[in-house]
């Protein structure tokens, strides 16, 4: 009779192996026909449903919630392009927590009770005010304005050449009190003290 040799490491690199490969595959399942599609409203969608997927590679302190039962709350300013696609969100489900999206006016007021934030490429540095108000705060800041990692938000995300791209600041996740999967950081271009060359 046949026995089979079990190697404790290989079954743990394998196993790692399995998980990078399931990040890879919700990624690339993404809607790549309305990338390339070219209108406005399909790459809101695309951003949206981005958002969506690396807010399941995220784990948050407790203390981020009131209760088990709230929400997950997901803010942007209300006059924000993103607005319509990023409200087809609510309702979806993430860690066995709804997702429910919430408005502000922008600047004039500051979110409270947010887990993810975002705003949108704007003219101007005011939306890095939001990011200093926030310093240290248990919130997945994210923006599609490149210089956003730069004045410490957490996730930019970038179309080219229709592909989705995305950079991980890995110090504002750690001063958030954010626990980023090594999956998601492995399809990411990190910056911070943890920047690798790729």
């Amino acid at each position: 009779m046949s026995s089979i040799s079990y190697h404790p490491s290989r079954c743990r690199r394998v196993a790692r192996l399995a998980a990078t490969w399931c990040a890879v595959l919700l990624f690339t399942s993404l809607p790549a026909h309305a990338i390339a599609d070219g209108t406005v409203g399909s790459e809101y969608a695309v951003k949206a449903a981005i958002i969506f997927k690396i807010a399941k590679f995220v784990s948050w302190p407790e203390h981020a919630f009131a209760s088990e039962s709230e929400p997950l709350f997901i803010c942007l300013p209300k006059d924000d392009p993103m607005t319509e696609a990023m409200s087809a969100l609510s309702g979806k489900n993430v860690h066995g927590r709804v997702l429910s999206v919430r408005h502000f006016d922008f600047p004039t007021t500051l979110p409270t009770g947010c887990q993810v934030l975002f705003v949108s490429e704007q003219p101007g540095n005011t939306k890095f005010t939001l990011l200093k108000s926030l310093a240290e705060q248990p919130v997945l800041t994210v923006s599609d304005d490149t210089r956003f990692a730069l004045h410490g938000g957490i996730v930019t995300l970038e179309i080219k050449q229709n592909r989705v791209q995305f950079a991980i600041n890995v110090d504002a996740s750690d001063s958030a009190g954010l626990s980023i999967s090594a999956q998601l950081l492995q399809l990411a271009k990190i910056t911070g003290s943890g920047n690798k060359s790729r």
